[in-house]
Parts: C-alpha cells; sequence; structure tokens
C-alpha cells in the first residue's frame, strides 16, 4: 500500500510542472511557450527582453506585429503568473534569417536565455526583421542572454 501511495505522489508531482520552492520556481530548466515568431517585426536593432507588465505587452506587440493592418488582436497573458520574453533580431538584408529562444535556465535569480540568431541568408532580396515571443511562469529574475549564431 505505502508503495502505491508512493508512486500516486511521484505521478502528481510530476505532473504538477517545475517544482516550487516556497512560491518559487526552482533552479533547472524553465519551461515556455512559443506565443508567435515571424520575419516582419518593426525594429531595426537586435534585442531582448523581459516583459513584466500588461501596458509594456501592449507596446512590444506592436512591436512586432504593427507592420500589419489592421493589428491583430494581442494573446492574452496572465501577468499574475507569467512574463513574456521579446526577442528581435534587427532588420536583415534576405528570407532566411531567424531568431528563437532554444532553453530557458534559472540559476537564483539568473535567468539565462539561450537565443539561437540564424544568420543564413535567402534567396529572396527582402528586408526582413525576426522576432520571437514566449510566455514563461513569473519570477523575480535578471536575464543573462546567450546568444548563438547558426549559419
Amino acid at each position: 500500500m505505502k508503495k502505491i501511495i508512493l508512486i500516486l505522489l511521484l505521478m502528481t508531482l510530476a505532473c504538477a510542472g517545475p517544482l516550487r520552492r516556497g512560491g518559487r520556481l526552482a533552479d533547472g530548466p524553465v519551461p515556455f511557450q512559443t506565443i508567435l515568431a515571424g520575419s516582419h517585426s518593426l525594429p531595426d536593432t537586435s534585442a531582448i527582453m523581459l516583459v513584466k507588465k500588461e501596458s509594456d505587452w501592449d507596446k512590444v506587440w506592436i512591436q512586432a506585429k504593427g507592420r500589419i493592418d489592421p493589428l491583430p488582436a494581442r494573446p492574452t497573458v496572465d501577468f499574475s503568473r507569467q512574463y513574456v520574453i521579446a526577442a528581435f533580431m534587427g532588420e536583415r538584408p534576405s528570407s532566411g534569417f531567424r531568431i528563437e529562444i532554444s532553453a530557458i535556465e534559472k540559476r537564483g535569480k539568473i535567468l539565462d536565455v539561450y537565443v539561437k540568431k540564424y544568420e543564413t541568408p535567402g534567396m529572396l532580396t527582402v528586408v526582413t526583421n525576426p522576432f520571437y515571443l514566449a510566455r514563461l511562469p513569473r519570477g523575480d529574475y535578471k536575464l543573462n542572454v546567450i546568444e548563438e549564431s547558426v549559419r
């Protein structure tokens, strides 16, 4: 009987998501969910930012999708439980470029954000501005961005 209870407890913990200590996310890999990625945003320069409140999310959404008229509806984010990481690659001279967040790891109050920049020019001569938006659990974080250039 004790074995069954232990197995059920372990299964419950495994399904509950990342373990939290004192209401905070434990150190280690941080789960994140892609909101949207694309090739046509507004920023001309590279930027990685942690979005912590609704008013900033409005501004980031305009930066990500502001080339489209009318502006698409902004995805809902519950800022009482989640934050958003926005990665903008800046202006590129052709298709083929993209940016993505490949992993996030927590070390104390530091979030190591692993960003891959795919720098392979495409065949189409068209200006692109790649971006990537992801949601992650809320916490007291400082970003440490680790960039990898992929050719």
